[in-house]
């Protein structure tokens, strides 16, 4: 992609974030070789009935058709504050401590506008989801790195990642304006503990200047009788926390773009600035079918207590059909415990990365609208999703996306996987894997 023309060159923020990104690469290049798409993480199922039918009456009734208010639909703020009212351990005001955007991607933008001036740094624990890179790229902010450290069970053998909390503070200084905390994370699949969370907020406590913005999307995607732990909750820090949830992933409602910020009225009030000259606000009548949705997500559903306890036993059975069929296929995933994502070690498959025809894999690519970073062109573990998709025709990603370009070594020997399919479509999946 070209930085200068006509215009000049691109503006530093841009030039920063200006090469195509990973899944510019992988969606497009899953259909061009007729792939099964194991690597972006979208349901491929219809969202709930009670989902639907919410967004049909809405729609339908002509009462949602105009703008919503700004920080978002009353009906919607209201439902958030009284269900995350014990989850935050704080009595939200609607009016004041919520604010619903146009999905978390603008979600979390908003939070980096809000916070970061030029200069500014803002530390993100990796492998992170490489949307927080563009980001903090936009609003003029510096990039800082904590990589999770890995190891292994001692009985199982299992990888798992953490926090070493000394790196995290050799990091944190006068300059650090936000941490990006994601739990369940993606893409590691990690759930931090609430011993993690004190941890981190002790910590955190001595930058009062520095705001945690924790990105909870996958907050109903956690097993094995795991739980989810809410920074501003666990820590005490609520008055330094955006907390950002999303309705896409908990309703298999990706492309209604609804996600929603809470955090104290100083904080939320710098985001409602934003919002209001960025996109005013966001679609009412998906607002109001999201605001009965969550009603009704609580009440009993297909013999469980609620749909959010249906979701968590669904998703843990393809986790665990699927971990296996990965094993039977020879690889070395890593049990996730939250998100719908799985990484796999690939160390002993990387030598498949150097059977294809690299060389003209440039103008294929441009042949099928498929957009490549060159910079990528020999990592290890892109060169092998590519293969994947050419021969096996199963796409995955590789896992060094998720790293800044010092970094992408720690990553550059796994891959990501989504299991957030059809039951069919994964056995397909294992079974071309496993041939």
């Amino acid at each position: 992609m070209s930085s200068s023309g006509k215009l000049g060159l691109l503006p530093q923020h841009l030039q920063n974030c200006s090469g195509p990104s990973v899944w510019l690469e992988f969606s497009p290049l899953a259909q061009a070789t007729q792939s099964i798409n194991l690597g972006q993480g979208f349901p491929d199922w219809q969202p709930p009935d009670f989902v639907t039918g919410a967004a049909s009456a809405s729609i339908s009734s002509g009462h949602f058709s105009q703008y919503a208010k700004s920080a978002g639909h009353p009906h919607l703020v209201n439902e958030i504050a009284r269900q995350y009212r014990p989850r935050c351990d704080e009595d939200l005001d609607p009016a004041k401590n919520i604010i619903v955007t146009d999905g978390a991607s603008e979600a979390i933008y908003l939070a980096l506008l809000s916070l970061v001036e030029g200069g500014d740094e803002v530390i993100v624990l990796e492998p992170a989801f490489d949307i927080y890179t563009g980001a903090v790229s936009m609003v003029g902010g510096k990039l800082v790195s904590v990589p999770l450290r890995t190891r292994r069970h001692e009985t199982s053998g299992q990888l798992s990642f953490y926090l070493d909390i000394r790196d995290l503070k050799a990091k944190l200084n006068q300059k650090t304006k936000a941490l990006i905390l994601n739990t369940p994370h993606n893409p590691t699949g990690k759930v931090f503990s609430a011993e993690e969370m004190k941890e981190i907020g002790r910590v955190i406590c001595e930058f009062p200047h520095c705001t945690v913005i924790s990105d909870e999307v996958y907050e109903h995607l956690i097993y094995d009788e795991m739980e989810h732990h809410s920074f501003a909750a666990v820590s005490g820090l609520f008055s330094q926390t955006l907390s950002i949830y999303s309705a896409g992933k908990t309703f298999s409602v990706t492309g209604w773009k609804i996600g929603w910020v809470i955090g104290p009225e100083e904080l939320i009030n710098r985001l409602q600035i934003c919002q209001q000259w960025i996109v005013f606000s966001v679609a009412t009548p998906l607002q109001e079918a999201i605001a009965v949705s969550l009603k009704q997500a609580s009440k009993p559903y297909k013999g469980y207590s609620s749909y959010y306890s249906w979701l968590r036993i669904h998703y843990q059975r393809k986790r665990d059909s699927f971990f296996t069929s990965l094993q039977e296929c020879g690889l070395n995933p890593i049990l996730p415990q939250g998100t719908f994502f799985i990484l796999t070690d690939v160390t002993y498959h990387l030598q498949w990365s150097d059977l294809g025809d690299w060389e003209s894999y440039p103008t294929f690519a441009e042949k099928n609208g498929v957009s490549v970073d060159p910079r990528t062109l020999k990592l290890a573990d892109y060169r092998l999703c590519r293969w994947l998709c050419l021969e096996k025709k199963v796409a995955a990603i590789p896992a060094s996306a998720f790293y800044a370009p010092e970094n992408q070594h720690l990553g550059e020997r796994l891959i990501r996987f989504a299991f957030c399919k059809d039951d069919a479509v994964l056995t397909e999946g294992a079974r071309r894997l496993s041939s």
